[in-house]
C-alpha cells in the first residue's frame, strides 16, 4: 500500500489547479503534506481563526454569546448567507451569528463579529498562538471590494447598490488584485498553520474545554458539503469550513473515523482550479483517500 505522501500526491496528478495541503491522525501522529509552508488565500475558511477569536473574548468576559445585535442597512455584504433575506432590524444573538458565519458562510454575521473583536485582534491572537503565518487583513466587504475592484473601504449606498447588481463568478473578480497575489497583507495561510489550529482546537489547547467543544459543535453543523464530506461514507461526523472567491476553492476541517479510530485535521487550500466542479472534485478525493488510507492503517 502507498505512504500517506504517495496518496495524496496521486490525486493531485489528474488537477489543473494549485493545491496546499496539510492532513494529519490526531492520535498517532502521522501526516503528510502538499506546499505546506506556502501562502493561499484563505477565502471563507478565515471564518475559523475568527470564531476563535470570539470565544476567546467571550472566556475573557467581553462578550456574551447571549448579547443581542441588530441587524442595520449599514451592515449589508453581498454573497453567502440568509441575513441579506431577513427584514432590517432584526436581532439575532451573538452566538446565532457564530453560527450563521460558519455554517451558511453568512458574511454579514462575519463583518459584525469582526466589528465586535476587531480584524486586528484576530491576527494578533493567531500569532499568541504561534501561527505567525495565518495573516487576516479584511473584512469580507473589504475582500469581495477588493477582488472586484471597487475601492470602497466599507459601507456606502452607493458602493451597496453597485455590489447588488452585480453577478458573482469567477469571471467577475480581478485577478491581478491583493485577494489574489497573495501575500502578507491578504487574508491568506499556510496549510500548515491552519492545520496546526484545527488540532489545538480538537485537542482543547486553547480556551476551555467547553468553548473548544463549541467550535467543533458548531463546525460539525456546517450545511456546505460537497467538498471534505462528499464522497466519504452517510453519517461520516465532520467538523468543516469551506471557502471560495472566483476560482480559490477551499476546505478545512476535521474528519472522524469510525471503529474508535480516531479522528484527522484535513486543510485544503488552491487556486487557478479551471472551475468549482474540479476544484471541489479534487478536495473531495484528496479527502476520501486520506480517510480510506487511515481507515487501514490507524491503530489508536
Amino acid at each position: 500500500m502507498m505512504n500517506l505522501q504517495s496518496v495524496l500526491e496521486d490525486v493531485l496528478k489528474e488537477t489543473t489547479g494549485s493545491f496546499g495541503v496539510a492532513v494529519q491522525h490526531l492520535q498517532t501522529g502521522e501526516k503528510a503534506s502538499i506546499n505546506p509552508t506556502q501562502l493561499y488565500q484563505m477565502a471563507s475558511s478565515f471564518k475559523i481563526p475568527i470564531l476563535a477569536t470570539l470565544l476567546r473574548d467571550v472566556d475573557r468576559g467581553k462578550l456574551s454569546l447571549a448579547d443581542q445585535i441588530e441587524i442595520g442597512e449599514t451592515d449589508y455584504v453581498p454573497g453567502s448567507g440568509v441575513l441579506t433575506q431577513l427584514s432590517l432590524g432584526v436581532k439575532v444573538t451573538i452566538k446565532d451569528l457564530a453560527m450563521l458565519m460558519i455554517i451558511v458562510s453568512d458574511n454579514i454575521a462575519t463583518d459584525r463579529i469582526l466589528r465586535l473583536v476587531g480584524v486586528e485582534n484576530v491576527s494578533a491572537y493567531m500569532k499568541e498562538l504561534g501561527l505567525v503565518n495565518l495573516h487576516i487583513n479584511q473584512s469580507c466587504w473589504e475582500l469581495i471590494c477588493v477582488g472586484l475592484g471597487i475601492d470602497v473601504k466599507s459601507y456606502t449606498p452607493e458602493a451597496a447598490e453597485q455590489l447588488r447588481a452585480r453577478k458573482f463568478t469567477s469571471d467577475s473578480f480581478d485577478k491581478s488584485s491583493l485577494v489574489f497575489q497573495v501575500d502578507q497583507r491578504s487574508n491568506a495561510s499556510t496549510p500548515e498553520d491552519m492545520n496546526h489550529l484545527l488540532e489545538m482546537i480538537f485537542n482543547k489547547e486553547i480556551l476551555t474545554e467547553d468553548l473548544c467543544d463549541t467550535m467543533l459543535d458548531i463546525l460539525s453543523k456546517q450545511q456546505f458539503n460537497g467538498r471534505i464530506p462528499y464522497l466519504l461514507p452517510n453519517g461520516t461526523k465532520v467538523a468543516h469550513k469551506t471557502g471560495t472567491i472566483g476560482d480559490v476553492i477551499n476546505d478545512v476541517g476535521i474528519v472522524y473515523l469510525p471503529k474508535d479510530l480516531g479522528a484527522f485535521t484535513m486543510t485544503i487550500f488552491s487556486s487557478d482550479n479551471s472551475s468549482m466542479e474540479e476544484g471541489e472534485r479534487t478536495i473531495a478525493r484528496l479527502t476520501k483517500s486520506a480517510y480510506d488510507y487511515f481507515l487501514f492503517t490507524a491503530k489508536v
